[in-house]
């Protein structure tokens, strides 16, 4: 079978693997599509996964075979799973933490990732995508469980005035979760002026291109000088950790949920002297992953202009990777297509990427 697979920073190459067969409680998923995430950009650039594996974690597809005791799906049948693979047993998963399990397996980090034609799961992480939610939507359950889980975990009011840094596509989700929650005023902030525009266009109360725009002020004339509620930090880069502690209000609240290898210095007494929290997120329970599937299968259509377009697996180096890192991209994200079995037609996606556009 075909997979891309890390060799290296900066060297993604599509060979040739030998198909995986799944043993007892796993199953056979012939992969459609996957998501290219943060993290696996991440890992790219900085060797932040192990070389040598297959990579990606944001999948759908069908069923394509079944090992003993997990014979009860069909085989055809569309499903997605949650790539954190828990122990269920550990403290943590005794806590119903199992997002921060203390033996976790990662599909494409720890473990060989779904950017390949075939992929062998737990049958317990598998999760079947309802009649009339589009396959390629799959792929968007896990992003949006993040956000999700950053949402639960900083427990928005709907007064509050939210800041979202980076309008990609965990900070795309993070928007449509505070806005599902009743919150209108949330600022998207980004250095590129056509995520800003789409998300504009979404419903954001207001955006602002810090390479345009003075930051701190501009979000001082937004909110009276009091600065924002909450920010949260999607784009894992220290000046934006640091910016995010400066912008938020008195007894505010910053989570950060982007991944910064690199250390960060804070200036703790006004930290303290301003009670300000500081709460970090990290993936996604199974509880949570199940409910994202479930507010993503309710409203379909508000997500599909965040699938992005679509890069065939030969070409997922050039046409997937590279432009994404460029700082000038416009994509909030990439679609790998690996097996193709009719999802959204073109013309209707095209459609929506245009309408989320203009």
């Amino acid at each position: 079978m075909r997979a891309a697979v890390l060799q290296s920073t900066e060297d993604l190459q599509v060979i040739t693997r030998s198909r995986p067969e799944p043993g007892a409680g796993e199953v056979l998923i012939r992969v459609s599509y996957c998501g290219i995430c943060g993290s696996d950009l991440h890992a790219y650039t900085s060797g932040l996964f192990p070389f040598g594996m297959t990579i990606g974690h944001e999948f759908s597809g069908v069923i394509e075979g079944a090992g003993p005791g997990a014979e009860d799906l069909s085989k055809g049948e569309k499903v997605t799973g949650i790539p954190s693979l828990a122990c269920g047993s550990c403290f943590s998963c005794l806590a119903g933490r199992d997002n921060i399990c203390e033996a976790m397996s990662i599909v494409g980090v720890s473990r060989e990732g779904a950017m390949a034609e075939y992929l062998v799961v737990p049958r317990e992480s598998v999760a079947v995508i309802p009649a009339g939610m589009p396959l390629e939507l799959g792929t968007l359950v896990e992003p949006y469980s993040v956000a999700l889980h950053c949402a639960k975990r900083t427990n928005p009011a709907q007064n509050q005035v939210a800041l979202v840094f980076g309008a990609g596509a965990i900070g795309t989700c993070l928007f449509l979760e505070l806005k599902r929650r009743g919150l209108k005023e949330v600022i998207m902030v980004d250095i590129n002026e056509d995520r800003l525009m789409k998300a504009k266009q979404m419903g954001a109360w207001a955006t602002i291109n810090p390479g345009v725009d003075n930051l701190s002020r501009r979000v001082g004339e937004l909110t009276a000088g009091a600065g924002v509620d909450l920010v949260f930090e999607c784009v894992g880069i220290p000046d934006t950790i640091k910016e995010s502690v400066n912008l938020v209000r008195q007894g505010g609240t910053v989570m950060v949920l982007g991944i910064c290898e690199i250390p960060v210095e804070l200036f703790f007494l006004g930290l303290v002297t301003r009670e300000i929290e500081i709460l970090t997120a990290y993936g996604s329970t199974a509880e949570e992953f199940k409910q994202a599937l479930e507010h993503i299968a309710a409203d379909p259509s508000t997500f599909e202009g965040l699938l992005g377009k679509k890069v065939p697996l030969e070409n997922v180096d050039r046409e997937g990777f590279t432009p994404l890192l460029k700082a000038d991209s416009s994509e909030i994200r990439v679609l790998v297509e690996i097996n193709q079995t009719g999802g959204i037609p073109w013309q209707r996606l095209t459609a929506d990427i245009w309408r989320l556009s203009i």
